[in-house]
């Protein structure tokens, strides 16, 4: 669906996780200091304070302890989450208790995924040094949901339900699936998001979805090294010996208005890996940058864009694209 934007794994990645839709609504609260960028993480601990007293309740009592204990003292990431998810304390209860043991076993990975924080503030720094007028959100929002989404983003910032990136190690692969070392690299592609100046509607295209996308995770690229994951591996080594015929075929697509099977399809029908459209878009920016002798230029080029076409001649991609090798870069300290 077009109308929000999906970070794919992205994720970004976000697009691959199930419910991690983030309606571009743009915050109300930006800031370009990333030290007033500030990562909540109240909610979790009390989940897990409601979680803890309502096992020492009969079924029928738990509610009230949600209630007082989690919704009661909601940030307001928790209360925007609550409010456009229609989560109320009665319904989270009844998933939580009848769903124990699984929130039992990814305890401590939802921990791992609070963890994530100081890597976030230091990856909001970096993004800084990197591109001095970058706008982050007020707000990075941790809680706990009813496994029914992964993300939004609201007025007041980012909101990230921590139990859907908490996937046990050993879990088998599945796509849709990811890790609490995700989360900063998720976190940063939508702070990307932010500072476009295109935002794709419905009738977006081809090719402004996949440049759009593809920055998103280019820049973060450029800030915090790319995830360590199968979702994204795969997309590289499939990417690498099919350049040329995935280049000439998405010559040929770029103007469609419908994005399968390039983006957004977990099973598409060409055998490539999900989200093409997320790397090939990367190897679009990743060639623009790599020849831009004004790098702080290139970057404000790649987020100003609105003339898509120009851009993607301006790039000289695919006839100067750089060796397909996954981006490294000296981070900035």
């Amino acid at each position: 669906m077009k109308t929000a934007r999906k970070i794919a794994i992205v994720l970004f990645m976000f697009s691959a996780i199930p419910g991690l839709v983030l309606p571009l609504c743009g915050f109300t609260a930006m800031t370009t200091n990333p030290s007033q960028a500030l990562v909540v993480t109240s909610d979790v601990s009390h989940f897990w304070q409601a979680f803890d007293a309502a096992a020492k309740l009969p079924l029928a009592k738990r509610t009230t302890v949600y209630q007082r204990e989690y919704v009661d003292r909601a940030s307001q990431g928790l209360r925007d989450f609550l409010a456009q998810r229609h989560v109320t304390a009665a319904s989270l209860a009844q998933h939580v208790e009848q769903n124990r043991d699984y929130y039992e076993k990814v305890r401590p990975y939802i921990g791992q995924v609070v963890d994530q924080k100081p890597v976030i503030e230091a990856a909001f720094h970096r993004l800084k040094a990197l591109y001095p007028d970058i706008r982050f959100p007020n707000h990075v929002y941790f809680v706990v949901g009813p496994q029914r989404g992964a993300g939004m983003n609201s007025d007041h910032g980012i909101i990230l339900a921590a139990e859907m990136f908490a996937t046990p190690p050993g879990t088998p692969y599945s796509y849709n699936k990811t890790y609490p070392s995700f989360v900063p690299f998720a976190v940063v592609h939508e702070t990307i998001h932010f500072n476009q100046t295109f935002q794709p509607g419905e009738h977006a295209s081809l090719l402004q979805d996949v440049i759009t996308e593809g920055t998103a995770d280019f820049i973060a690229s450029l800030t915090l090294p790319e995830p360590d994951l199968r979702q994204y591996t795969d997309r590289w080594r499939y990417g690498c010996p099919h350049e040329d015929e995935l280049a000439a075929r998405f010559a040929s697509e770029l103007a469609m208005t419908t994005t399968g099977p390039w983006m957004y399809n977990h099973h598409p029908d060409t055998g490539w890996p999900p989200d093409m459209g997320y790397w090939l878009g990367y190897r679009i920016d990743q060639t623009f940058y790599d020849r831009a002798n004004n790098k702080l230029a290139a970057l404000k080029a790649m987020l100003r864009v609105t003339d898509f076409k120009a851009f993607l001649k301006d790039s000289g991609y695919p006839e100067h694209r750089p060796a397909c090798r996954p981006q490294t870069v000296a981070h900035p300290t």
